[in-house]
């Protein structure tokens, strides 16, 4: 089996190893040890400072989407979406689910969030914007220089899906003024799915979630938050993905990480210079090194995931909604090297 899918991804060796592992029982001390050295190691690489604090939930990304609302916001707050695909419709859905009062730019495929697009939300009494910065359901990368200042010039809390672009592209949160960040632990970490982590800033902890009465058990930051104090969680987490999460974060350490993001962006690079090569065509819009939309000239790109999977055991990511017959996603992270990605540009080739 290879895998050129957004997560989960081709594994590392060496994650694979651990998975083989038997897992430790973890309410020792050697297990709150790790999980605070961990927790420094990701605030190192996600860019921010000590006064931030991550919490660590055994659950899916739309989860800690879900949790990251709920914490965060009330009734008495209005909240911006990016709505451009899949995922920012989904913040659009959890804020109604929860009665937050929200408004959503919702962008076509093919239409790139610009400064003027934002522009015509100025001075409207919002509180905080929700955006997936790579809207992985449609390969758009957003500009995260307007959105942060779009949210400072008009005193928003900034919350952040950077999930699928995370250890894929350049990532600042406390330079870009984001409050929030959402992880997971399938895509850039190319670990296995389970493990989702919420990194918030002292601002946001002080004056959104410290106050708040949630409405919930498992999903009550307050008390993760006393928890991670002494390197653990409030109920049973994914101990096998955080091990592999805290080795994963000794190699990045070890290894530099803009030594990783720029194999990612050469193994991009080099594939999209070959899709040239198909009946096929990139989109208009800036794009994640994690993943390249590639769009067919007609309606077979079902047949290609198909093929692919059926006759080489070979993996890509199909497309939903309307593009969903012309466009397969193609993840650049992981295990896979720009060999790989050439050689399935020839197999693309053979299914056509």
């Amino acid at each position: 089996m290879k895998l050129f899918t957004i997560g989960p991804v081709q594994m590392f060796p060496e994650t694979l190893d651990i998975r083989a592992q038997q897992i430790p029982y973890f309410r020792t001390t050697e297990f709150s040890q790790m999980m605070l050295k961990t927790d420094l190691l990701l605030k190192k690489v996600a860019g921010t400072g000590p006064e931030s604090k991550v919490i660590y939930l055994t659950a899916s990304g739309t989860a800690a989407m879900e949790a990251t609302v709920m914490n965060c916001f009330s009734s008495e707050d209005k909240v911006l979406v990016i709505a451009g695909g899949t995922f920012g419709q989904r913040f659009a859905e959890i804020c109604r689910v929860h009665e937050i009062p929200s408004e959503s730019i919702v962008l076509k495929f093919g239409e790139i969030l610009t400064r003027e697009v934002l522009e015509k939300y100025n001075d409207q009494g919002f509180t905080g914007m929700l955006v997936n910065l790579h809207e992985t359901s449609t390969g758009q990368l957003y500009d995260i220089g307007i959105i942060s200042e779009f949210c400072k010039r008009n005193g928003l809390y900034l919350i952040v899906d950077a999930i699928s672009t995370f250890l894929c592209d350049e990532f600042y949160m406390d330079e870009w003024g984001i409050d929030v960040t959402i992880l997971s632990s399938q895509k850039g970490f190319c670990l296995a799915p389970g493990l989702s982590m919420i990194v918030l800033n002292g601002k946001i902890i002080r004056e959104k979630v410290l106050p708040k009465k949630v409405k919930s058990m498992y999903f009550n930051f307050n008390d993760y938050l006393c928890n991670i104090a002494r390197g653990q969680t409030p109920f049973t987490p994914a101990v096998g993905i955080l091990i592999e999460l805290h080795d994963m974060l000794n190699r990045l350490e070890s290894d530099g990480l803009s030594n990783r993001l720029n194999k990612i962006k050469a193994i991009s690079s080099a594939f999209r210079n070959r899709v040239v090569e198909l009946p096929a065509s990139l989109p208009g819009f800036p794009l994640s090194n994690a993943l390249t939309p590639v769009i067919f000239d007609e309606e077979i790109a079902l047949s290609v995931f198909e093929r692919l999977k059926n006759e080489f055991d070979v993996f890509v990511n199909p497309t939903g909604g309307a593009m969903g017959t012309r466009i397969i996603r193609v993840a650049h992270i992981g295990n896979n090297s720009i060999e790989d990605h050439l050689e399935l540009i020839d197999l693309i080739k053979k299914v056509l």
